[in-house]
């Protein structure tokens, strides 16, 4: 049995309006003169918002809630602060797509990762609960110490030949213990972010075909 309620703050939303939504939402054309319900894997009050359809106060803009050592991450990001404005870009439109609170991004977690022993929360978050790791290496990455730490977990990933968990994208040649120069890569200062973000939407919908 599937429970709903009508929100009476959002007014009705014409069909004009959801209309150029339709693929986005996972809507096929002959469900539109459904009478009855179908559930879709798709966080619609994200994509409303987006198409200025409904308020910001209908969304949770810092992701799912929980504790984050027992949340499951389709993708989780670990890169130095120096490359954040362009791994924000990236995944500000990686939430466009993906299941609200599907994405580790620190600062959508803010609360939880002000604590002790966070570096065991951390190894935790991409050893074990994330299924994707896009990593921005650097000259940056390699010598800043928190960087280090979750690189300790990303390398227990490779050395269990897990490949398809760790996406690298570089945004300099610096180089890095643990990274070869037969390992691929993206280059970040090739792509766009859009760009960029496309190609991580490709790696996620290949490890849920898994």
């Amino acid at each position: 049995m599937i429970e709903y309620e009508f929100e009476d703050e959002i007014p009705p939303i014409p069909f004009s309006g959801i209309s150029p939504i339709l693929k986005l939402l996972d809507i096929a054309k002959g469900e539109i003169n459904r009478t009855h319900w179908a559930v879709k894997d798709e966080d619609l009050f994200s994509r409303l918002h987006k198409e200025k359809l409904i308020d910001s106060k209908f969304i949770n803009p810092v992701g799912r809630t929980g504790k984050l050592e027992e949340l499951r991450f389709k993708v989780a990001f670990s890169f130095p602060g120096e490359v954040r404005e362009s791994v924000l870009g990236i995944v500000e439109r990686l939430k466009g797509f993906l299941p609200l609170g599907s994405i580790f991004y620190d600062d959508d977690f803010t609360a939880q990762l002000a604590r002790p022993n966070l570096d065991s929360l951390l190894q935790t978050v991409y050893l074990k609960n994330s299924d994707l790791i896009v990593v921005f290496l650097s000259g940056d990455y390699e010598r800043k110490t928190w960087c280090g730490i979750e690189w300790r977990a990303i390398r227990g990933i490779i050395n269990n030949k897990s490949d398809h968990a760790v996406m690298f994208i570089r945004s300099d040649d610096a180089e890095i213990p643990g990274v070869f120069a037969h390992d691929g890569y993206l280059d970040l200062n090739r792509f766009s972010p859009e760009q960029v973000a496309n190609f991580i939407l490709e790696r996620v919908r290949l490890n849920e075909q898994q």
